[in-house]
């Protein structure tokens, strides 16, 4: 029987042959698995919750227990899944924070200043967009404080979202009545059509002064198709 050769004057990671192998195979695996985790520590430290606690806490006993690389990640793997960690880590209060732009569709006048045909410099309150279908949604929860009819634009609805105040127009159908509350994400309306287009206008307040409403809201939609 042929011996496997050993240096014994040298660490146990300079035996030769096959086992060498697989001992640097182990070697490599155990270290990329240590980096991985230490990742994951990280990442789930970026968010304060008891869940992700939980979690580094699964992976920290993970480790200084003696048992196999395979049936750390199962366990970790299953105590991350069992407490919903990754739900709550990307659907987080951050992400409840942000607004809901009311339609999809392609922005074809911008919000401020412009020059009209005639050289005039016109300041535009608002965006008009041509919209890709006929529902609006509100941008937040709210109150309405108004509905009616504008000879430009059309009908139209005033909800007061916190410290926003947002005018919709170009309504065929109102779905809400003044003092009604609304939902964010919520179906207010549909838009008229017109010579088959859908021309939606929205124009938003802060202190009773028009602000951009693409630039200076934060959106958490990712339906929006402004070109």
């Amino acid at each position: 029987m042929k011996r496997r050769k050993i240096y014994k004057h040298r660490p146990k990671y300079y035996t030769t042959g096959k086992t060498n192998k697989q001992f640097y195979r182990r070697m490599f695996i155990n270290t990329f698995l240590c980096i991985l985790i230490v990742i994951v520590i990280i990442i789930i430290k970026l968010f304060s919750t008891a869940s992700s606690d939980k979690a580094i806490k699964v992976i920290k006993s993970s480790i200084e227990e003696d048992r196999s690389i395979k049936s750390d990640v199962i366990l970790v793997y299953n105590k991350i899944k069992e407490k919903e960690v990754i739900s709550t880590m990307f659907h987080n209060e951050d992400t409840d924070d942000k607004y809901v732009f009311p339609v999809a569709g392609v922005l074809y006048k911008d919000y401020g200043e412009y020059k009209k045909s005639n050289d005039i410099q016109v300041f535009n309150k608002g965006v008009d967009i041509i919209a890709d279908n006929e529902a609006v949604k509100s941008i937040s929860e709210g109150t309405v404080l108004e509905v009616g009819k504008d000879n430009i634009y059309g009908n139209y609805m005033v909800i007061r979202h916190g410290e926003y105040l947002a005018k919709y127009y170009g309504l065929g159908v109102i779905n809400k009545e003044i003092n009604d509350n609304v939902k964010k994400g919520e179906i207010i309306g549909e838009i008229k059509n017109t010579n088959e287009k859908l021309n939606f206008r929205i124009e938003i307040y802060k202190d009773n002064k028009s602000i951009d409403p693409i630039d200076d809201i934060e959106y958490g939609d990712e339906d929006i198709l402004l070109i």
